[in-house]
């Protein structure tokens, strides 16, 4: 995902993980989705994703990374998820964004398909 995203390349798997999950976590709070976390070694952990999965995790961990990593030079440590919930929640920019991605993944998750004829 770091080379997805066009991060820097100081920046390591095991944070980018964190991210990830934060971002995963953020979307079952508010999509009532249930998306598994990654699981695995720190710096090589995995998830199974679908696509449209993938896609909303993607868009909350580029919000997650632009708002408190690139943004606060740095200031964030997700290594030890010193990243605060009320610092987050409080973020409108990242609610916004957060909320969007949750919506439309559950919306996308929970359509039914009718077949008529």
């Amino acid at each position: 995902m770091i080379g997805l995203l066009n991060l820097d390349t100081a920046f390591d798997d095991a944070t980018m993980e964190n991210i990830i999950d934060e971002a995963i976590n953020l979307l079952n709070l508010f999509g009532t989705i249930d998306l598994p976390n990654m699981v695995g070694v720190a710096g090589s952990k995995t998830v199974g994703l679908s696509s449209p999965q993938q896609g909303a995790v993607v868009m909350v961990t580029k919000t997650i990374y632009k708002e408190f990593y690139e943004d606060d030079e740095g200031s964030m440590t997700l290594g030890g998820v010193a990243i605060s919930a009320p610092a987050m929640l409080g973020n409108s920019q990242i609610m916004k964004n957060v909320k969007e991605s949750a919506r439309l993944l559950y919306r996308r998750e929970n359509s039914m398909e009718v077949s008529v004829g």
